[in-house]
């Protein structure tokens, strides 16, 4: 995985940022916590909600591998954010990767380190699931991967039957968190959908799949409706810097909700979130569940329930980078990106096919795997293929997307870490045709998950949204026939 460098730090927007610290907003000033469980990076940030939305510290590290690391690392870096708070927290907002968890013992220790998404998966554990429910992507919207809780539990109680035994509950990563911080078990329907086991829309959990399973339903979290607490902060919370009585919600999956914050909430507008994967997050009124996941694509609800999302998602985003990197261990090919500019990008005839790991859509293909086609010379030279080609296959998403909802996307919103540190990213995707924003605020999905939390709390206006500015077009000549050239090669997959 592309692990972005991320020691315990943390920034005080006031002074890096100070265009988002105008104290010149007039009305009442909320303080609320975004907490964000990546992949690569765990994410708080404490946000002041005036009649506008600015972030006042962020907090980062890596992403712990055991559970108790990852208490242990989210509680140190939000007491760095809230301990620079004026005035008390009103709400705390949880977001994180979907399809990541572990089993707990019936004390509520974790049995195994994180079972991530990423994770390596037998080919035979999903195949029993798919076996026995074969219509369960159709109906629950989800891809059939090797990646929801229903595929890792199968697993467990195949390959690892006192662990399935001793098993009491299961946690997803956000919902740990909440438990940590209140002291019960319960998450949001985006979550419980990406599991499997609790249908299209995440309402509830499914009886034949847990019985199949052989598991109760108190194994798993309580789903709790759009805008609903999961309760208040306990007294253990102090291990978080927070004092009892505040409201916590599971705000929901990292890349949905970075959509929401950012505005993308009617139909036709798209997220594009950049980071160790990539997801185009696509706001509709209406699809079909069984094209949507036949594409590849997942399908589900907006944070807040009033819409339908279409999602895709690539595993090979900054993992693409890494991987690169270790092909080409001479070209630094992160510091070469971010010194390109987009007002003089030359494109290049050379094709990348960005699939260390196989493809997940459009076309889903587990045995996908890189080609170069035409390569360059020099580090500038691939470190541009490269870029044009994440691209021409987010842009691919994109379009087929918009196939599966029935009309053309109008607003793109690019946010992420990577769209900070390659300037050229947002303005090629600009370039694509597409009107572009981005996000003006570094760790989106933690800035948006306190203002979900806000919101929800009564103590922000639902309309409130992240700051973001527009993206001018990069010149990019020859930007489309390199897509043309991208698509073709993807065609003639398994030819050479």
């Amino acid at each position: 995985m592309y692990r972005i460098p991320a020691p315990l730090v943390d920034v005080d927007y006031r002074t890096c940022l100070p265009n988002l610290s105008d104290s010149s907003h007039t009305g009442a000033v909320t303080l609320a916590v975004g907490l964000d469980v990546g992949s690569s990076t765990v994410k708080a940030s404490l946000v002041e909600l005036t009649d506008a939305v600015a972030v006042r510290r962020v907090a980062r590290a890596a992403t712990p591998a055991t559970v108790e690391g990852l208490l242990d690392t989210l509680a140190a870096v939000t007491r760095q954010c809230v301990n620079s708070a004026r005035t008390p927290v009103s709400a705390v907002g949880i977001a994180s990767m979907a399809e990541s968890g572990a089993p707990l013992d019936a004390h509520g220790h974790a049995l195994t380190p994180l079972l991530r998404w990423d994770r390596p998966v037998q080919p035979r554990h999903s195949e029993s699931v798919w076996a026995e429910h074969p219509d369960l992507a159709a109906t629950t919207g989800v891809p059939a991967t090797g990646k929801p809780a229903v595929v890792a539990l199968t697993a467990l109680r195949q390959d690892s039957p006192a662990v399935f035994a001793a098993t009491r509950y299961w946690g997803g990563v956000a919902d740990l968190v909440a438990h940590a911080l209140t002291g019960v078990r319960a998450t949001d329907h985006t979550l419980a959908t990406r599991t499997m086991m609790a249908g299209a829309i995440g309402e509830a959990w499914d009886a034949a799949v847990l019985a199949w399973l052989g598991i109760e339903e108190q194994t798993l979290p309580e789903i709790r409706p759009p805008g609903d607490a999961v309760a208040t902060t306990s007294p253990h919370a102090r291990r978080f810097g927070l004092g009892p009585g505040i409201p916590v919600y599971v705000a929901g999956h990292d890349h949905v909700v970075g959509a929401w914050g950012a505005g993308v909430r009617r139909p036709d507008e798209v997220a594009d979130s950049l980071g160790t994967a990539e997801a185009i997050v696509r706001v509709t009124a209406v699809a079909s569940p069984a094209r949507v996941v036949a594409a590849g694509f997942a399908m589900g609800r907006t944070v807040d329930g009033g819409g339908t999302t279409i999602l895709g998602g690539s595993p090979a985003c900054g993992a693409m980078l890494q991987w690169w990197e270790t092909e080409h261990p001479g070209d630094d090919t992160l510091a070469t990106l971010g010194h390109l500019s987009p007002d003089e990008w030359r494109t290049t005839q050379t094709t990348v096919l960005p699939y260390p790991a196989g493809r997940q859509c459009p076309r889903p293909d587990p045995g996908a795997r890189v080609r170069v086609l035409e390569p360059g010379t020099g580090p500038t030279d691939r470190a541009r293929a490269l870029l044009q080609s994440l691209v021409a296959h987010a842009r691919w998403m994109r379009e087929t997307a918009d196939e599966l909802a029935g009309d053309t996307s109008t607003d793109v919103t690019v946010l992420g870490s990577l769209a900070d540190r390659v300037p050229a990213w947002a303005p090629l995707v600009a370039a694509t045709g597409v009107t572009t924003h981005r996000s003006a605020l570094h760790e989106p999905v933690a800035a948006a998950a306190a203002l979900l939390s806000a919101v929800r709390a009564g103590a922000a206006s639902d309309s409130l949204a992240l700051p973001r500015r527009p993206v001018a077009a990069a010149r990019a000549p020859g930007l489309t026939d390199a897509y043309r050239r991208f698509l073709a090669a993807v065609a003639s997959e398994g030819e050479s």
